[in-house]
């Protein structure tokens, strides 16, 4: 009976399996819920989320193009791809975690560094914002970056972002979904001045 309670295992829904020997990898992995069988006493079930997972970064100060330093809060989501890669790459979720840090803190970094504070502010959608603005008696020469034309555009930025990161997480058997900045906000001596 113990033997044979040691032979079943059980994937759940949202969840996919790698079985180790002696933590070597033993045929492809297992990707669809039901009731698998190993070798008892020899053989590992290792499981991983199937789902998509979450990724929240710590708030960095970053300077723009146009020298202003701002904090940047960050997240993003992802899955995990291709469960036997990064079981033999990055075998933990906590491992897995401290990679994405590496690669969307840089990615960030560079993407809020080429752009001006204004444009990773504003969307697409401004130029009907900015007609009210104008309504309310806003001149051009009273807040010129209110009525500077868009370039790029935060939503732009988002997706230059994670294509950029999205290029570099498969190795890891990882697929980002999706890279947001979550909150931009001036550094305590700049909210000083802005007040």
């Amino acid at each position: 009976a113990i033997v044979l309670s040691g032979a079943f295992y059980v994937v759940r829904e949202g969840e996919q399996v790698v079985i180790t020997q002696f933590g070597k990898p033993v045929g492809d992995p297992v990707r669809d819920a039901g009731l698998g069988l190993k070798l008892p006493f020899i053989q590992r079930v290792n499981r991983f989320e199937k789902r998509i997972l979450k990724w929240d970064g710590s708030p960095n100060q970053i300077p723009t193009k146009d020298k202003k330093l701002i904090w940047v809060d960050t997240t993003a989501r992802w899955r995990i791809s291709d469960p036997l890669l990064f079981l033999t790459r990055v075998t933990t979720k906590t491992t897995a975690l401290s990679r994405l840090d590496g690669v969307i803190v840089s990615v960030v970094r560079d993407a809020v560094s080429e752009n001006d504070l204004v444009e990773l502010v504003r969307s697409e959608g401004w130029e009907e914002a900015q007609e009210q603005i104008k309504e309310i008696g806003y001149s051009e020469t009273a807040a010129p970056e209110i009525v500077t034309p868009l370039k790029v555009g935060r939503e732009k930025i988002m997706r230059g972002m994670l294509e950029a990161a999205s290029k570099l997480t498969p190795e890891f058997g990882i697929e980002l979904v999706d890279v947001r900045i979550k909150r931009i906000n001036y550094v305590d001596s700049v909210l000083k001045k802005v007040f």
